[in-house]
């Protein structure tokens, strides 16, 4: 991916759905929880983004805070944590589009016993000889 590419990490906890949009250019990123904005804050270059937010389950509000780690290589991605009542979470990383999904990873073709059988005879003949 370029560096000019938005990322959006997402994850769905105790019924609520957590989403952060990194954005290295405008130099914003964004929490969202259920779909609004809780917390913003502005990129920075060469550190880690931190973002406060929370979580409102009726009158109760649980506070939340976002890591965004720059990424380690050029053309790398960045770590993004949540960090909520004590415990750390990993949030993986969701593509925006349909244009930036991943290819599916080939399957490889299903063998008969037979055919997995040859492959191993001729594996052991090659390899004894």
């Amino acid at each position: 991916m370029k560096d000019h590419v938005h990322r959006r990490f997402h994850l769905d906890q105790d019924g609520h759905s957590i989403t952060v949009v990194w954005a290295p250019v405008p130099g914003r990123t964004e929490v969202l929880v259920d779909g609004k904005v809780v917390g913003s804050a502005r990129t920075l270059r060469h550190a880690a983004t931190e973002l406060h937010g929370e979580i409102a389950d009726g009158d109760v509000r649980r506070p939340l805070t976002i890591r965004v780690g720059r990424p380690d290589v050029a053309g790398g991605e960045p770590l993004c944590f949540v960090e909520s009542e004590g415990r750390r979470y990993l949030m993986p990383l969701v593509p925006l589009t349909g244009g930036e999904r991943w290819p599916a990873e080939p399957t490889p073709p299903a063998r008969t016993p037979a055919q997995l059988l040859a492959r191993w005879r001729a594996h052991r003949r090659h390899s004894r000889g």
